[in-house]
């Protein structure tokens, strides 16, 4: 099956969009990603703002659902993310 960049949701577009630059102003790129555009930025770059991006998805989705989560044992916690009990970046 091929990929495709196109979103599930087309008038989600410019909202992802934002949501990319929000992070990449987050992240200290957002300068040359306006003067350079993306397609210069190094895989790294793209990548780190990917998994920002899918962990604020993650986040607002959890929130959303009244701030519940499942926890790997299968008991219910109410603090953090799914993904927060596994980012070595946060330890």
């Amino acid at each position: 099956m091929a990929r495709s960049n196109k979103p599930v949701n087309p008038g989600a577009e410019n909202a992802l969009d934002r949501m990319k630059l929000e992070i990449a102003t987050e992240l200290g790129i957002s300068d040359r990603v306006r003067s350079q555009g993306w397609s210069t930025m190094t895989s790294a770059d793209c990548g780190r703002v990917g998994g920002h991006m899918v962990r604020r998805m993650i986040e607002q989705y959890e929130s959303s659902m009244g701030g519940q989560t499942s926890t790997p044992s299968g008991t219910t916690a109410t603090s953090g993310t799914m993904t927060s009990q596994f980012d070595v970046n946060s330890k």
